[in-house]
């Protein structure tokens, strides 16, 4: 790949789009070489903002003729090097000017959105109609993109009833890797509306879900809608023992009637408890009518009860799902960076992972005070898995702490990947070391899929230890 400004690509851009939205300027494109995550990326050589799907296709055609490798981006909300150059130079792709919304198409219960857009926006606009998507983003909340919590298969509010991004997905607008456009789902048929995922024959939508944004270039999404709810409650029960606290987890997760629960560890480092019991299940139920809310939540106090756990105030829960949490949710940590890892298992074997943290912890408390690192023990329920979220939150004004935090970080990803663990977004971070479980076979069929779809590789080169 070319590591130089290609001025002759430039002109060529230029007449694209307009040449306000295309720089090349040091200090745009230095912004453009990094997300959330401890590690940096590398500077692109070009940024450019494209608004239409017509111009992303030209651009992905200017770069296979010039072999320039392209880093589609959405709001940089990643943790682990998603969405920006892996290599030095290329074009990073801000897909944040598509933010339009297509279609509300009540009949058939969906909406289009170009997938630049945030969820905020999406679920203000559609709160006006009333109707909602359910799974409404992903942890960073309303400021992260449509486009990026597909590309990594995203969860977290809303993920315990409705699962993931994908989940909630009737269709996509892709632009492949040779700039070719094309719908999948109910859309791939000319005589169809975007209603419906399936029934096409292949689920051509499942290529580009949680695929790191290397298959193809996603421009629009079709989502499912809900009815808003009417009435919504919170839940917080207090445990001393993680067995009854698993058995209880368990029973609420099979009912799915929670939109969103988890547990938190007091010991793990950041007791966010708030009472004396060490372990914490918090999580909110959304309902249809005040009546339904009062007997869903008395059946969770049941469960608790059968299970040894003390009821406590809500506050806990509040803080972490209510609406407002969208304003304040801490992605850089609260100490300034942040090294996390999301990882769904079946909710019982999550505690070998759980014990796998807390004796890794013990291990380098000495070195982790020194640096004034934060462990936090935190957990959500998505579809019928749990997703553990071992965190160590770094110091980022001192370099010494970030250089221990992060090595740290990544070398409990290696750990944790042997207990069966299955993370989701991957990037390079966690990408490369994912990939090295792969069975053998199914890397050779991705590699094969990614060769067909892009001959030349200029997609989001370098993820998953693809050329």
């Amino acid at each position: 790949m070319k590591t130089t400004v290609n001025e002759q690509l430039v002109n060529e851009l230029k007449h694209v789009i307009p040449p306000e939205y295309i720089a090349t300027d040091k200090e745009i494109c230095f912004a453009y070489s990094m997300d959330s995550s401890p590690v940096p990326g590398h500077i692109p050589d070009i940024v450019i903002r494209p608004e239409t799907t017509q111009e992303v296709s030209e651009i992905v055609k200017l770069a296979n003729k010039y072999k320039t490798a392209i880093y589609p981006r959405g709001a940089a909300a990643s943790l682990v090097m998603m969405g920006v150059p892996i290599q030095p130079g290329g074009i990073s792709l801000d897909m944040t000017r598509m933010n339009k919304i297509m279609e509300i198409d009540e009949d058939s219960m969906s909406v289009t959105v170009q997938t630049g857009i945030t969820w905020g926006e999406l679920e203000y606009e559609l709160k006006k109609k009333g109707w909602y998507t359910g799974m409404v983003g992903p942890g960073p909340g309303l400021s992260t993109t449509i486009g990026g919590a597909i590309s990594v298969a995203s969860v977290y509010y809303g993920s315990a009833k409705y699962g993931t991004a994908c989940d909630i997905l009737l269709g996509l607008e892709v632009v492949l890797p040779t700039g070719e456009v094309i719908r999948t789902g109910s859309a791939a048929l000319d005589t169809a509306k975007r209603h419906t995922r399936y029934g096409i024959g292949l689920d051509s939508t499942g290529i580009f879900c949680g695929d790191q944004g290397i298959m193809g270039v996603k421009t629009e999404a079709t989502l499912k809608l809900y009815p808003v709810p009417v009435a919504t409650g919170f839940f917080v029960y207090g445990y001393n023992d993680e067995d009854p606290l698993l058995k209880a987890l368990h029973k609420m997760t099979s009912l799915h009637i929670a939109s969103d629960i988890g547990y938190t560890d007091g010991a793990s480092g950041l007791d966010m408890g708030g009472g004396p019991e060490r372990f914490m299940i918090h999580g909110k139920i959304e309902a249809h009518s005040e009546k339904e809310l009062e007997v869903q939540l008395e059946l969770f106090d049941e469960i608790a009860n059968n299970t040894n756990g003390i009821k406590k105030g809500d506050s806990l829960a509040r803080m972490i799902f209510h609406d407002s949490i969208y304003m304040v949710f801490p992605m850089a940590g609260m100490s300034g960076n942040y090294g996390a890892s999301c990882n769904k298992m079946p909710i019982f074997e999550s505690k070998k992972v759980h014990d796998l943290f807390l004796n890794y912890r013990e291990k380098h408390l000495e070195e982790i005070q020194k640096h004034k690192l934060v462990t936090v023990w935190y957990t959500f329920i998505s579809g019928s898995t749990i997703d553990i979220l071992p965190q160590i939150q770094i110091p980022a004004h001192d370099p010494e702490a970030l250089k221990y935090g992060t090595e740290l970080w990544k070398n409990f990803i290696k750990e944790e990947l042997k207990y069966g663990t299955i993370h989701y977004w991957l990037g390079k971070v966690i990408g490369d070391q994912v990939v090295e479980h792969f069975r053998s076979n199914y890397f050779e069929f991705i590699k094969k899929l990614k060769d067909t779809l892009d001959p030349n590789g200029i997609l989001n080169p370098g993820l998953l230890k693809l050329p």
